[in-house]
């Protein structure tokens, strides 16, 4: 359940030792952690949060400076990270106290100055948070931070240079440094990327391992030739009438692909266990499962990024069967991972892929997947 609030933090936050500058403006609730701005600020950047950050800004109660984060041995300073998720930004910001230096990547080291502008009545209609303007596109995450940044801009910007080729292709060739539209931007729900973040199986009780494991078998089952064969019998002679409603999806997606994709499995062994190899094989349950997942996540936008993912392929003009296929490219190694292996689904490595392809362009994403051994969702 959202928190009531009755005022927005508005809030400018710009990427340090880059010109010309690449900043965005922000509104959040006054009922933000800085977990939550952190979550703000990635989404509203285009940072993949795949790295640890901190914030920096004089406690007011404290009366020094403080670092708020997470805490982390490997990086701890003399002064230790306070938590996050545990400090309200109302605590610490205000019109007298504007100022946060904000890091994120202590590799690369991207500083941005974070500057509250105003507190401002909550507007009626709006869904915070909210982003208002901005200019330029983020930087790609792991490039070296600014000077790795300068010296890929001069790499792109010269096609006779040795490493052109090679940097677009990591880039994407529509990577546009000046571009920047806040309609794009999509936020996420900072309680779900802090469970994605830091929920561990370790941490459940017996009951709970053991609930989840069977959640875990429930949706393995899903992938078994025989159940969604029974499934593609009762859709080929529409009686629907005592199937789920998952299994009901299953059915109309079968259905979509019936003559393309279905046919040529009529005569196929549909009772025996099957061992499929993901660089040679296509199993079209599958498929199906994989279809219906990706349906799931876009209806209910969890994850955001493959709800993000599918806005920007059919941007860049994908048909939404095609985008949905493409997400299921990046999906179906992965379900193909658990079902061989029987481990929980890597979520923070699906997100990653979801972000790090959503800059590509539709025709050269399938290239990209082979590359990386990737097997291919698309044949059909």
């Amino acid at each position: 359940m959202k928190k009531k609030f009755k005022n927005a933090y508005q809030f400018k936050i710009t990427l340090k030792g880059i010109k010309p500058p690449i900043w965005r403006r922000i509104l959040v609730p006054e009922t933000y952690t800085f977990w939550d701005l952190h979550v703000a600020i990635q989404d509203a950047m285009g940072w993949f949060d795949m790295h640890l950050h901190d914030f920096e800004i004089f406690s007011p109660l404290a009366g020094r400076g403080v670092i708020i984060g997470i805490p982390d041995e490997d990086f701890e300073t003399a002064r230790r990270t306070l938590p996050g998720w545990r400090h309200k930004i109302c605590d610490y910001f205000s019109m007298e106290n504007k100022k946060a230096e904000y890091v994120y990547d202590f590799g690369d080291d991207w500083e941005h100055s974070v500057r509250l502008e105003k507190i401002l009545p909550r507007e009626a209609g709006v869904n915070y948070p909210v982003c208002t303007a901005g200019k330029r596109s983020c930087p790609p995450e792991d490039c070296g931070g600014v000077w790795g940044y300068y010296d890929l801009l001069d790499t792109i910007a010269d096609p006779e240079d040795d490493q052109y080729e090679e940097m677009l292709e990591w880039l994407g060739e529509d990577f546009d440094p000046e571009y920047f539209d806040k309609a794009e931007i999509t936020f996420s729900d900072p309680q779900k990327r802090w469970d994605m973040a830091f929920y561990q199986m370790d941490d459940l009780g017996e009951d709970e391992m053991i609930e989840s494991e069977e959640e875990i078998t429930a949706g393995l089952r899903a992938c078994s030739r025989e159940y969604m064969h029974q499934i593609w019998e009762k859709a080929k002679n529409n009686d629907l009438g005592d199937l789920g409603e998952e299994e009901k999806r299953y059915a109309k997606i079968m259905l979509e692909h019936e003559d393309e994709f279905f046919n040529e499995f009529e005569f196929a062994d549909l009772t025996r266990d099957h061992e499929y190899d993901p660089e040679t094989e296509s199993d079209p349950f599958l498929h199906v499962f994989i279809h219906s997942i990706v349906e799931t996540q876009l209806e209910e936008k969890s994850p955001v990024e493959a709800y993000q993912f599918y806005n920007a392929m059919q941007k860049k003009g994908c048909s939404s069967h095609d985008a949905i296929h493409l997400i299921g490219a990046i999906l179906a190694p992965m379900i193909f991972q658990v079902v061989r292996d029987q481990e929980p689904f890597d979520v923070d490595t699906y997100v990653y892929l979801l972000r790090k392809y959503k800059t590509r362009k539709p025709d050269r994403i399938p290239d990209l997947l082979d590359k990386e051994g990737r097997f291919s969702f698309l044949d059909s």
